[in-house]
């Protein structure tokens, strides 16, 4: 990512001012989700005078998406536990106190309102 820098006589490498700039630039990249493969090659490519423009926002528009997917994977995860708490709460209404309501096993089961149709 960043250019291979001067060193000292004593062996200290020395970075130029402008490697600061490319440091803070990578790591807001990353944090947003381009991968340092991903990255490389786009500095490399604008280092040689190239404009990587538009395969950047590309790849950009495929963070988008994955992070979509994400998210959608995520709420219908967290609807489904909100389900199972409820349907665990019912159990343990019914369970008497210091039995077990067997609510792990209860992790196969259909949910209520949702049990498959035997045909």
């Amino acid at each position: 990512m960043l250019a291979k820098p001067l060193r000292t006589r004593a062996g200290y490498r020395q970075y130029p001012a402008e490697a600061a700039v490319r440091v803070r630039l990578v790591r807001r990249a990353l944090s947003i989700g381009f991968s340092l493969s991903e990255l490389s090659r786009i500095l490399r490519t604008r280092d040689r005078g190239g404009a990587p423009c538009r395969e950047v926002r590309e790849l950009a528009v495929g963070k988008l998406q994955q992070l979509d997917t994400q998210l959608a994977e995520m709420t219908a995860l967290r609807d489904h536990l909100r389900e199972l708490l409820s349907g665990w709460d019912d159990r343990l209404r019914s369970t008497p106190l210091g039995g077990r309501a067997l609510l792990l096993e209860a992790l196969g089961e259909a949910p209520p309102g949702k049990r498959k149709l035997q045909a």
